[in-house]
C-alpha cells in the first residue's frame, strides 16, 4: 500500500579506530537485520575515509554492504587532502564533494537515500 513507512538511516565515520569502525558496521549490519528494507548510507569524512580504501582490513565487510545495497560515501575534501584517489576505494563506494554537505543534505531529503 502507498502507505508503508520508509526508513532512512545515514551514519557518518570520521574516524579510523578499529572498534569504532567495527561498532558501525555491526550497528549497520543489525539495523538491516531489524528493518530489512531500511536505506543505509555511510558518509566518511576525514580519518574515516581510509576505512574505505580497498586495502583496508574492512574492505570485504564494505564490499558485502554494498552488494546488500548499503551506500557508502567518501568526502572529496578530504580524499584531495590525504591524495587519495576514487580508484584507492573499494569498488562501488561513491564520493561526494563534502562528506558534510552530504550529511546536511540527507537530514532535508524528502526521497531515497
Amino acid at each position: 500500500m502507498g502507505d508503508e513507512m520508509i526508513y532512512r538511516a545515514v551514519f557518518h565515520l570520521d574516524e579510523d579506530d578499529e572498534e569504532r569502525v567495527l561498532l558501525l558496521l555491526t550497528n549497520v549490519r543489525n539495523l538491516m537485520a531489524d528493518i530489512p528494507d531500511v536505506e543505509i548510507e555511510v558518509v566518511a569524512y576525514s580519518k574515516g575515509v581510509s576505512a574505505l580504501m580497498r586495502e583496508s582490513e574492512y574492505s570485504d565487510m564494505i564490499s558485502e554492504l554494498i552488494g546488500d545495497g548499503v551506500r557508502f560515501s567518501a568526502c572529496s575534501n578530504t580524499m584531495k587532502a590525504v591524495d587519495i584517489t576514487s580508484g584507492d576505494l573499494v569498488d562501488g563506494v561513491d564520493t561526494v564533494s563534502s562528506g558534510w554537505v552530504r550529511l546536511l543534505e540527507s537530514r532535508l531529503m524528502d526521497g531515497p537515500i
